[in-house]
């Protein structure tokens, strides 16, 4: 019989890293990065099609996409900033317990199925690697390699199986670069989610608090912004995806995409540490 992911942690990795002795902290810290992280991570995980039927029949990415936002990103603080990762890890595989359903082919799927609970895992640390780099620019290999083991030790507390994780950021890259071609398709359910982001004022779902401003701002800001957001979201999906969801890119668009990462890094050298933390960290690191 499979075992669960329950069943495959051991006690024995379940002592937590301080928190202001993790890798990357103070970078993963900082509120640029998370949006390009939704961004990237959207693309690798609601286009593939077991991923996205789970969405449409179990979560609130449709009728609710701000709280989803929300929650995905409240547990990715924990992980991240919070005293006890195995806790927030095995309260996240028991929520993922009654998961389950037919997929699009009528066939029997689970969120822990093996293969779909490693790419969600996987790709969640590629996209804040690939956040972290668009944002702060390349990193040291050895930070970068650091960070990884450290995530190899989160997949190990979610469940999912040491083997199934490759050895090295180069792996974990191959890893991506070739499920990106071998696991993503367009579905029913990215589909409908593509229309969602079309409709969806992006900026009001990643902070709904935008959204109660007085009349007219919300829909002035949304004017101003649509294109800007437009452009990093699409810019951080690979292009493979970009291809799958049929969004048409050019040499422009790529330095339109550029051009705003280069204002986004600026506007963050100027902005006090109060602004550029998320408050999870900035009380997690005292700052």
């Amino acid at each position: 019989m499979e075992t669960t992911p329950a069943q495959r942690v051991s006690v024995d990795i379940e002592e937590d890293v301080p928190v202001a002795d993790r890798t990357f902290v103070r970078l993963l810290a900082d509120r640029r990065i998370w949006p390009l992280f939704l961004f990237r991570a959207l693309s690798l995980q609601g286009t593939h099609p077991t991923v996205m039927v789970a969405l449409e029949q179990h979560s609130k990415s449709f009728n609710q996409p701000s709280v989803r936002a929300e929650n995905t990103l409240a547990y990715t603080y924990r992980i991240y900033f919070g005293d006890n990762v195995a806790e927030s890890a095995r309260e996240l595989r028991e929520m993922h317990r009654p998961i389950t359903g037919l997929d699009y082919e009528g066939r029997k799927y689970h969120a822990w199925n093996r293969d779909v609970w490693t790419w969600v895992h996987l790709t969640t640390i590629e996209s804040l690697i690939y956040a972290i780099t668009i944002c702060f620019g390349p990193q040291p290999d050895a930070a970068v390699e650091a960070f990884y083991r450290e995530s190899r030790r989160l997949g190990l507390l979610f469940g999912v199986r040491e083997q199934d994780m490759p050895a090295d950021v180069a792996g974990l890259r191959t890893y991506v670069e070739q499920g990106v071609v071998q696991k993503l398709a367009m579905s029913p359910g990215t589909r409908r989610m593509q229309q969602l982001v079309d409709e969806q004022d992006v900026i009001a779902t990643l902070e709904p608090k935008l959204a109660a401003l007085p009349r007219p701002l919300p829909a002035l800001l949304e004017k101003l912004t649509s294109r800007p957001v437009e452009t990093l979201m699409f810019g951080a999906f690979p292009e493979y995806v970009r291809q799958i969801w049929d969004v048409p890119w050019s040499p422009a668009r790529e330095r339109e995409f550029r051009a705003l990462i280069a204002i986004v890094r600026a506007a963050g050298r100027v902005l006090p540490a109060r602004v550029r933390m998320i408050p999870e960290a900035r009380a997690a690191l005292e700052v």
